[in-house]
């Protein structure tokens, strides 16, 4: 008995290791650095023609900028360090260093420094954002503390050196765990959501998708004529009820991964064209390339990019 639960102690001790440290995912980490930070890069360039709402002249002054969070949302740190007439000089800054990032011209300090200073404005005016500002920004910690910057980046023009992956080294380890802490913190974002939802009576009766698509501050485009399909919002409703509490379970299952992956897509590209939200839908279809088979996604990349591009990015 006593071997058995040590073999079996063992094989569990194995599989987790290997689950945490069995390979460098740099492919995945280096595209998804890209495409987080290509669309944080294109959302601060188009705030900076309203920089003006981060400075002395701010609706909301900045001593009173934490105050619009509810008490179980306050930040316990004030991260916007810079006075507010410095706001459009530190925001210059930010947008430099999220342009470094988007090319792999990054680092770990540089990229805990960018998040700062993105975490910085979305305290000093949380009202003018958007749940892209938010979901970017978070994903943008984790990725603080990968190598997502050997792959899809420009540093390949300036090395030659062959990226390889030690189990045994701890940057390697820290890069890892939070390779699997962003796969856990979408599973967690999509099932709270479906949970939140589920509190919602029209969730229930399968109304909610209409209050919300034949609403014109909400809408992109007139809906009104699917009035005479109920139908339609009903089982809208209730899939997308079920995509967000069951993504989790789905995903990890290799067979219906692919499936559920799909209809993320699709269900994200409806809600960027219909709500006019592209860049939260941008963001969040982004994540899926996480859970793409490694030799799949080579596989595709060859056969969509060019081979002196494919030397860029290392492929």
């Amino acid at each position: 008995m006593y071997l058995i639960a040590q073999n079996s102690l063992k094989k569990i001790r194995t599989a987790v290791n290997d689950f945490l440290f069995g390979e460098g995912h740099f492919e995945r980490l280096g595209l998804f650095r890209f495409l987080i930070f290509a669309v944080m890069f294109y959302i601060a360039c188009s705030r900076q023609l309203n920089v003006d709402q981060y400075g002395p002249t701010a609706l909301i002054p900045g001593s009173q900028a934490l105050d619009v969070f509810s008490d179980f949302y306050k930040p316990y740190i004030k991260l916007f360090f810079w006075p507010d007439q410095l706001a459009s000089m530190v925001h210059m800054s930010y947008i430099a260093l999220l342009a470094l990032a988007t090319l792999g011209l990054s680092n770990r300090p540089l990229m805990i420094l960018t998040w700062v200073i993105a975490q910085g404005f979305i305290q000093r005016n949380f009202s003018i954002l958007f749940g892209a500002d938010v979901i970017g920004t978070l994903f943008m910690f984790y990725l603080s503390f990968t190598r997502c910057n050997e792959y899809f980046s420009l540093r390949r023009l300036f090395s030659k050196k062959k990226v390889t992956f030690n189990p045994k080294s701890w940057s390697d380890q820290l890069s890892t765990m939070a390779f699997r802490l962003l796969q856990i913190q979408l599973f967690t974002i999509y099932a709270y959501t479906g949970f939140e939802k589920l509190k919602g009576s029209t969730w229930w009766d399968g109304t909610a998708l209409w209050t919300v698509l034949v609403n014109p501050q909400f809408t992109s485009f007139d809906l009104l004529f699917l009035k005479d399909f109920p139908i339609f919002f009903a089982i809208g409703t209730f899939v997308t009820i079920i995509f967000e509490v069951y993504f989790w379970v789905m995903v990890s299952i290799k067979t219906t991964r692919p499936l559920w992956l799909m209809l993320g897509v699709l269900f994200h590209l409806m809600i960027g064209v219909l709500l006019g939200l592209m860049t939260f839908s941008i963001v969040m279809i982004s994540t899926y390339v996480l859970f793409a088979y490694r030799t799949n996604l080579i596989h595709y990349l060859e056969k969509a990019l060019p081979k002196n591009l494919q030397k860029l990015i290392s492929l």
